[in-house]
C-alpha cells in the first residue's frame, strides 16, 4: 500500500496491508490502520464542516503518529498543514496563527494549547474531541495548486515568515525521490528532525510514495546515541535522515554493527565536512553517503550526489551535486537561482518579501536563495551567503530575529546577535546585550527570550 500525491489518495491497498507504516513515540500503525486513521480524521472533518475552513490548519505535537494521520488526512482535504512542534514557545504560536490566519488547531498531544481564535481539535486514536470551538470562514474556489504545507522560519524582520509548498512542488519533489535516491518499500527512513524542520519532509513524503515505513524518534531519542541505536536496531533502519552536525558522533562510533542495517546516510541542511563523509565511508562501508542542497522554499532539497572515496580525495570542499529532474540551477552574480515546479509559491502574507525573492524565469517560478556557489564538473559548490542569515545544526536563523526578541525586552538597552564561524561553518550564536540593570543575568535574558524564540534560536 502507498500514497499517490496526483489522486491524494491510497493506492495499492492489498499490496502489504499489515507491514508498518509510521513507528511513532506514541504507537505503531501498519498501512491498513495508517489508512483507516486517516480516512476517520477526514471523514469527521467533514461531518463538522472544518473541512470548508480557508485557511490552513496547524498540526501540534511531538514526533507521534497522530501528527502523520493528520498531515495525510489535511492534504486529503486539500487543506494546507502548519506543522508546529511541543517544544515552540507560545507565544510563537499564537504568532504563526495569527499571520496565517489559522482557525483550527489539531492537538495530538494531552495538554489543551489555547491559541485564541481557533477550533481545537485534540485527537487521540480514533478518538475526536472538540475542546475549543470558533466560527469557520468558508473557503474561496480551491486553488487547481492547492498548498500542501506551509512551514515557518525565522524571519529577519523579527516575524517568523511561513513557506508555502504547492501539490505541485510535493510531486515533483516525491517523484525525484522515487526515481533517482535508489529507495524502495522496503526501506526504514530514521527520522531525526522535529516535523516543523523542513528536513523531515524528505521521509515524510517519501515513505508515503513508496510505500515504506516511516521510524519517528523523539527529541530524548535522538539526543541520546544509547536510545536511537537500539532503536534503529529494532526496526531495521535503513535511510538515516539528519543534518551533518547531528551525525557527528555517530560518525566517531567504530565497529557498532547495530548500524549495518543503514545503508544510506542522506545528508541536508549543513555543508558536510570533508571529514565526517571520510568517517563515515571508513566506519559504514556497507553505506553510501548522499549530499543534498537546497531552501525549504525550494521543498527541502534540489540537488543530490553520492559522496565517493573519489569524491573524497579530490574536493577538500565536497560538491552538493546535480540539480533535481524537472527543475534548472542558475548562477547570477555568484547568487543561486532555483527554477521549476519545487518553488515555493512564496511567503504567506508578505508581499514584500515575495516580490523581492520570487521571481518568474521563462514560465516557471524561480527563487533567489541568497546563497553564494559556482559550478565545477557539472555539480554545484555551495560557498556561504550574503546576508545575516545563518545556519546552525541545520535550522535557518535570521540573526536580526533573536536581536530582535532581545531588543523587545523592557531592560535592555541595546542587543545584537553575531555568529562565530570555524572553517566557514557556524559553530555558535552570540548575541551581546547592553541592559539597564546590572543586576540582569544572561540566565534571565535566555529564559525570557525562551518565551518568544524556539529553542534551537
Amino acid at each position: 500500500m502507498k500514497f499517490c500525491f496526483d489522486t491524494k489518495t491510497f493506492i495499492e491497498c492489498d499490496l502489504e496491508p499489515q507491514k508498518l507504516a509510521v513507528v511513532g513515540v506514541d504507537e505503531s500503525l501498519t498501512w491498513n490502520q495508517f489508512m483507516q486513521r486517516v480516512n476517520t480524521l477526514e471523514k469527521d472533518f467533514k461531518a463538522k464542516g472544518l473541512d470548508k475552513t480557508g485557511s490552513p490548519v496547524m498540526v501540534y505535537g511531538h514526533k507521534s503518529a497522530q501528527m502523520l494521520v493528520a498531515f495525510y488526512a489535511m492534504m486529503k482535504l486539500e487543506i494546507p498543514y502548519i506543522p508546529l512542534d511541543k517544544f515552540y514557545p507560545k507565544e510563537r504560536l499564537q504568532k504563526i496563527a495569527e499571520i496565517s490566519a489559522s482557525e483550527v488547531v489539531i492537538n495530538t498531544t494531552a495538554d489543551r494549547i489555547g491559541i485564541t481564535n481557533t477550533n481545537e481539535v485534540q485527537i487521540t486514536g480514533y478518538e475526536i474531541n472538540f475542546i475549543q470551538s470558533t466560527e469557520i470562514k468558508a473557503s474561496q474556489e480551491k486553488s487547481y495548486d492547492p498548498l500542501v504545507y506551509i512551514i515557518f522560519t525565522s524571519g529577519s524582520t523579527g516575524e517568523p515568515k511561513g513557506v508555502q509548498i504547492s501539490s505541485e512542488a510535493v510531486q515533483s519533489f516525491t517523484r525525484w525521490m522515487s526515481l533517482d535516491f535508489g529507495f524502495s518499500a522496503t526501506d526504514v527512513f530514521v527520522n531525526t528532525a522535529v516535523l516543523s524542520f523542513d528536513l523531515s519532509v524528505f521521509e515524510v513524503m517519501t515513505f508515503g510514495k513508496l510505500g515504506a515505513t516511516l521510524l519517528l524518534n523523539s527529541k530524548e531519542q535522538t539526543a541520546d546515541p544509547n536510545l536511537l541505536i537500539p532503536r534503529i536496531e529494532e526496526f531495521k533502519g535503513s535511510i538515516w535522515v539528519s543534518t551533518p552536525s547531528f551525525a557527528m558522533i555517530y560518525a566517531r562510533i567504530k565497529n557498532e554493527t547495530r548500524l549495518n542495517s543503514v545503508h544510506s546516510f542522506l545528508f541536508c541542511g549543513e555543508v558536510l565536512p570533508n571529514d565526517l563523509a571520510q568517517k563515515l565511508k571508513t566506519n559504514y562501508p556497507q553505506a553510501r553517503v548522499l549530499n543534498t542542497y537546497g531552501p525549504t522554499e525550494a521543498t527541502v532539497a534540489t540537488t543530490l550526489v553520492e559522496i565517493t572515496p573519489e569524491i573524497i580525495e579530490k574536493h577538500k570542499s565536497l560538491p552538493v551535486g546535480t540539480s533535481k529532474r524537472e527543475s534548472q540551477l542558475l548562477i547570477e552574480e555568484g547568487e543561486i537561482i532555483i527554477v521549476g515546479p519545487n518553488v515555493s509559491k512564496g511567503y504567506t502574507n508578505n508581499a514584500t518579501l515575495n516580490a523581492e525573492k520570487f521571481i518568474t524565469i521563462d514560465g516557471q517560478r524561480a527563487f533567489k536563495t541568497g546563497d553564494h556557489g559556482h559550478l565545477e564538473d557539472g555539480m554545484l559548490f555551495f560557498s556561504g551567503r550574503n546576508d545575516d542569515l545563518v545556519k546552525l545544526h541545520g535550522y535557518r536563523i535570521e540573526l536580526n530575529e533573536i536581536s530582535s526578541a532581545i531588543n523587545d525586552l523592557d531592560y535592555v538597552l541595546h542587543g545584537e546577535t553575531i555568529a562565530l564561524k570555524r572553517n566557514g561553518s557556524v559553530k555558535k550564536i552570540v548575541s551581546l546585550v547592553k541592559t539597564a540593570n546590572n543586576d540582569v543575568s544572561s540566565t534571565q535574558i535566555k529564559e525570557d527570550i525562551s518565551n518568544i524564540l524556539p529553542p534551537y534560536m
